[in-house]
């Protein structure tokens, strides 16, 4: 089952320039853990200093804030203000 973790951080356009290429780094190992599908950093079109880093995770485990998550969210809030989300794939519905 494909499920994500999404963990958003409002900070200024300032603190995201600092921000966004350590979070680059940390995806691109958090995108090795096993389960991982994807991992991605992005940025806000509107609002330069908003930055989400996303875990798409592809397992059978249930949908949680994961170890890797809540360590990533903890890192994250050096730079502002800090939600941290689980989402999971809503099954598609047959239309007629």
């Amino acid at each position: 089952m494909k499920w994500m973790e999404m963990i958003r951080v409002r900070s200024s356009a300032g603190s995201a320039d600092a921000a966004a290429p350590l979070l680059d780094k940390e995806t691109r190992e958090l995108g090795k853990v096993a389960g991982v599908s994807e991992a991605l950093v992005l940025r806000h079109t509107l609002y330069g200093g908003d930055l989400a880093v996303v875990l798409v995770w592809d397992d059978a485990r249930k949908p949680v804030r994961t170890r890797e998550g809540l360590l990533m969210a903890q890192g994250m809030q050096r730079y502002g203000s800090v939600d941290h989300a689980v989402w999971k794939q809503e099954p598609r519905r047959r239309t007629t």
